[in-house]
């Protein structure tokens, strides 16, 4: 599909999260968090989440995007509410790098080897394999941070690493 006339840019914060159709390009900057990109190949609509902990340290009542089970759960309603279903869409999961050596403990609070990234992109992983959606692309891990852009138009994704 074609790019349209107007496109309409949407920047995603930590914590935030999108779904919507062919009209908008999405991006978003990663370090230790995850972007989830899902996307309808015939349908041209999709999303993207930017979340920062796979779920929370306790039990919360509150809906929030910056945990990676509350993104999907965000997005298996969308899916739902589109007529649609998971495992016609593609993944593409992006982030994870290790960016906080020492202060990481603090944010985890327990005394884990592995780290807040390794964490999220095992979630995303993982997560997404139980709701039957295939993943076709993913850069994860390392110590870089990552810019990212979706255009939900054609389904592409771009990385740049810095």
């Amino acid at each position: 599909m074609e790019a349209p006339k107007k496109v309409i840019d949407r920047f995603l914060n930590p914590g935030e999260i999108f779904f919507g159709g062919p009209e908008f390009r999405v991006r978003t900057l990663l370090g230790s968090c995850v972007s989830i990109i899902l996307w309808h190949p015939n349908r041209h609509i999709g999303g993207m989440c930017h979340y920062l902990l796979p779920s929370p340290a306790e039990i919360h009542s509150e809906k929030t995007h910056k945990y990676g089970i509350d993104a999907v759960s965000f997005f298996l309603n969308e899916i739902k509410k589109h007529n649609s279903k998971p495992n016609e869409y593609f993944a593409k999961v992006f982030g994870g790098s290790n960016m906080f050596l020492h202060e990481e403990r603090e944010i985890l609070k327990d005394n884990s080897n592995s780290h807040v990234g390794a964490r999220n992109s095992e979630f995303a992983k993982k997560i997404l394999g139980e709701n039957e959606i295939k993943i076709i692309s993913e850069d994860t891990g390392g110590n870089l941070s990552r810019k990212i852009y979706f255009t939900v138009w054609d389904g592409e994704v771009w990385v740049e690493k810095k």
